[in-house]
């Protein structure tokens, strides 16, 4: 009976471990691999570590030596992501005041279709950040909420550089970076899409010239069925039609963010954010961050999610700094007014 116990558990052991190790591969798998379609399972990567570990616990228990060592030696391995989601810092730096403060936040339309007394455009409104980098920003093309409504309640942000992906007849949807700097070039990014995109910014501040990239890529459109899936009848369907979305977002994500780094200048300070619909152990958040600090990593504590909707929850907004610029304060500001929480950094061009 032990023995076949030990089988057992040595068969579910190594499902857990070669899942475990799928997952450590998949931020290196480029998005037109063939093997792009295993890239969905990074958003599994926290339940197949937790069970890896428990399967090691018991065959260790079991004196199950050998291959408790294996279960270990991939444990080891799973640090690098492990650090990539966990913040272990939570020491932020005093401010002398001579600061730049900037926000970023995936306002999901300014819920402006919902009756409520405020959004995230009231919240706004009262932020004291130097600049926003906002996505999902909507727009009318008459009525209350147009263009140049949406610019006079941020007249305090005199410089605005707005790209809209999509143009339909009665709205209009993109990116804004507003600024109470003077921004001197823009640029937009190469992406074919009509739901997402990416813009740079040059800011002028005082002597230095800043970069600031506002990217907003793809999103795993998901739909409510989709999402309460355990109401469904028809579940095997519906998860073969949920992972087929899931693995053509995530290619399509790869090329947008190998677009958006195209962007970066290298003689200026570069500051990139956004909502990047992907979590730290993938391709797009390897891509995009690059050689740059991930801002929450250095100065936060914990899992820092930024996505908050029913039972999904993920950090997929970022802030990365390049080593010219040095982040001093980062916060996850868990305001109720979008399905996102906007970040906030505090940091100085050195």
């Amino acid at each position: 009976m032990k023995t076949a116990g030990n089988i057992i558990w040595m068969v579910i052991g190594s499902i857990a471990t070669l899942f475990l190790g799928m997952t450590l591969l998949i931020p290196y798998i480029p998005p037109l691999s063939p093997f792009n379609i295993f890239s969905s399972m990074n958003l599994l990567f926290p339940y197949a570590l937790f069970f890896t570990f428990v399967c090691g616990i018991i065959c260790l228990v079991r004196k199950q030596f050998y291959f408790s060592i294996w279960i270990a030696v991939v444990l080891l391995l799973s640090i690098p992501n492990v650090l990539r989601n966990l913040g272990l810092s939570g020491s932020n730096t005093t401010n002398d005041g001579n600061t730049l403060s900037i926000s970023s936040y995936n306002v999901h339309y300014f819920n402006f279709y919902e009756t409520q007394d405020k959004n995230a455009l009231s919240y706004l409104k009262n932020c004291q950040a130097d600049i926003l980098c906002l996505q999902e920003v909507l727009v009318m093309q008459h009525g209350e909420h147009t263009l140049k409504q949406l610019c006079k309640e941020f007249s305090n942000y005199p410089y605005q550089h707005i790209y809209f992906f999509y143009v339909g007849k009665n709205t209009r949807k993109g990116v804004a970076t507003f600024s109470k700097y003077p921004i001197v070039q823009k640029e937009t990014a190469l992406i074919d899409s009509k739901s997402h995109g990416a813009i740079s910014s040059l800011i002028q501040i005082n002597n230095d010239t800043l970069q600031v990239i506002n990217c907003y890529l793809e999103s795993n459109r998901l739909t409510r069925e989709e999402k309460e899936i355990y109401a469904s009848q028809e579940k095997t369907s519906i998860i073969k039609r949920i992972y087929n979305k899931l693995a053509k977002a995530s290619q399509k994500r790869g090329l947008q963010a190998e677009a958006v780094v195209k962007m970066k200048k290298d003689q200026y300070p570069t500051l990139l954010c956004g909502d990047v619909n992907d979590v730290p152990t993938s391709y797009v958040y390897r891509t995009l961050r690059g050689d740059d600090n991930d801002c929450f990593l250095d100065l936060d504590w914990g899992i820092g999610n930024t996505f908050h909707e029913g039972l999904y929850h993920f950090r997929i907004d970022y802030i990365f700094a390049d080593d010219k610029i040095e982040p001093l304060s980062f916060q996850v500001n868990k305001q109720p007014y979008s399905d996102h929480y906007p970040i906030e950094l505090q940091c100085k061009i050195k």
